[in-house]
């Protein structure tokens, strides 16, 4: 299966649709910042799969969650915005949910800075920001942080 880890499009729909059409996901996980953009691209993509949570940009989303804890390929998943965790400081807020929520990933937005860590059997995923290109492709065991022009490798 392949899945699209992103966050933060901003309103850049046009960048959205280039990655779903380059990469043509199966899933979809969209950790935030213009939660109404997946919301949108979920309309377009009607036989992609999407899990979305809202981050501190989406004030009018009453819809969409904070947090979701889910389930995809055999691995239990923490996505947040990263936000009520101090994502921009530190890490250890973060840590400490993951942990007591017991997942092996936890995927997360708001810095814009793509992020790959693996701490305590714990996979943690930023794509960085969708409106600057960034994203993530997590496909069998192997992520991978994107970029429309370029590509990172772990």
């Amino acid at each position: 299966m392949k899945v699209l880890i992103c966050s933060d499009s901003h309103k850049r729909l046009d960048i959205f649709q280039k990655v779903i059409d380059r990469e043509l996901p199966e899933v979809v996980i969209f950790a935030g910042d213009h939660s109404t953009d997946a919301l949108d691209m979920s309309y377009v993509y009607s036989g992609i799969k999407f899990f979305i949570v809202r981050g501190n940009t989406d004030y009018f989303d009453r819809d969409t969650s904070d947090e979701l804890v889910i389930e995809l390929e055999k691995e239990k998943i923490l996505l947040v915005h990263g936000h009520l965790f101090g994502v921009k400081s530190y890490m250890s807020e973060l840590e400490k949910e993951a942990e007591s929520d017991g997942v092996s990933m936890c995927i997360f937005g708001h810095t814009h800075i793509p992020y790959y860590k693996e701490k305590n059997k714990i996979k943690y995923i930023n794509p960085g920001a969708m409106q600057n290109g960034n994203y993530a492709i997590w496909e069998g065991k192997k992520i991978e942080l994107r970029n429309v022009v370029n590509k990172y490798k772990n």
